[in-house]
């Protein structure tokens, strides 16, 4: 690295940490302040809040990181051009992209740390949240109930139709059990009622064993049974209805979810959307500079011009964050498609603007 690269990546970190730290402050600030009439209702202590404070923390570090590099790039990039420093770099033959090396090398950083992240500290910081939100804050201790009508439910590898779950006996009455193959169904039990033990598993009383074709329509074999032991490994606790929290989950696990699904057969594209997203968030670091750099190379404007870029940058990024799950989600758009189309479009008008650099300075 030249002492050039070192003298701007240096200008750089500063304004970076400045802008990470500040916006932190007054995240959670905003954080404690529209949730302060909850804290005092379910009477917090302090160490109660901070603890909440810092579960919530990471999980606004993802989105802080963006505009944080972009505020960093405005301010540390524009200061340079506005005292014609670049242009002076650029007169003795130093390449634009050369000159700004550093800070795209500090936007893939971020974006491995902010994958990192979301990978490991996210998901775990966001379930703790929701847990001292719950239990220490609103005190929403009420028993649940333990037993469920009607539940349609995926296990982790067969569908279940359950007319009633009893958690705390662990019964099932009125069941259908399907064993999908490729989405489609392969065999299937239907009993009067189902029984949990820990050392047997499952045992069905008074039913029927189906075996369907390969293509899941025509029934080819039917016989009844008085008792059966099946080798299903979903305890009772297992088939809670329930929505999966996504935020809760890391790219993998996300994604381990999905195929299971996919193979019982149930729809899931919003589940799909929100697994492509969580690879497509962190590379808003990168593409964020893409944008910055060429509009901080504009001599006019000073900190307000550069806060006021930022702002309306962010605004679109998100907002077509928001556009692209929208659209993810709708039948005639592919879910990686809504995921990363914030990216592509601006990435797209990073890239225009980046190869416009020279003639902008």
């Amino acid at each position: 690295m030249t002492r050039l690269n070192r003298y701007v990546l240096e200008n750089f970190l500063r304004p970076l940490l400045f802008c990470y730290g500040t916006l932190t402050i007054l995240v959670l600030m905003a954080e404690m302040m529209e949730r302060l009439d909850k804290f005092i209702a379910g009477k917090a202590g302090v160490g109660v809040v901070l603890q909440y404070l810092l579960a919530v923390w990471p999980v606004r570090s993802q989105e802080l990181f963006p505009m944080s590099a972009l505020l960093a790039t405005l301010f540390a990039l524009g200061q340079l051009s506005r005292h014609r420093e670049i242009t002076a770099a650029m007169s003795g033959g130093v390449h634009p992209w050369r000159l700004t090396a550093p800070l795209l090398y500090v936007g893939v950083a971020l974006s491995v740390l902010s994958w990192g992240l979301g990978e490991s500290v996210t998901p775990w910081a966001s379930r703790q949240a929701k847990k001292l939100w719950n239990t220490e804050i609103r005190h929403l201790t009420a028993p649940r109930p333990t037993q469920f009508e009607n539940v349609t439910v995926a296990g982790k590898s067969a569908f279940y139709s359950i007319g009633l779950l009893d958690i705390q006996d662990e019964r099932l009455k009125h069941i259908v059990i399907d064993i999908p193959v490729d989405g489609k169904p392969r065999s299937q039990w239907q009993a009067r009622e189902g029984r949990w033990t820990v050392e047997n598993g499952w045992t069905l009383v008074n039913g029927l064993e189906r075996t369907f074709s390969e293509d899941g329509r025509a029934l080819l074999l039917q016989s009844a049974f008085q008792e059966k032991r099946i080798p299903l490994q979903d305890k009772p606790s297992d088939l809670l209805p329930h929505e999966p929290d996504t935020e809760g989950m890391n790219h993998g696990d996300l994604g381990r979810h999905i195929r299971r699904l996919n193979a019982l057969g149930v729809p899931t594209q919003k589940l799909e959307v929100e697994y492509h997203m969580k690879a497509a968030l962190p590379w808003a670091n990168l593409i964020v500079l893409l944008i910055g750099i060429p509009l901080a190379f504009n001599k006019r404007g000073g900190k307000v011009r550069a806060l006021a870029l930022a702002l309306a940058v962010a605004f679109g990024y998100f907002g077509l964050m928001q556009l692209g799950r929208a659209f993810g989600q709708k039948t005639w758009c592919p879910p990686v498609a809504g995921a990363w189309m914030a990216n592509i479009t601006l990435l797209a008008i990073g890239a225009r603007l980046f190869w416009r650099m020279r003639s902008q300075s």
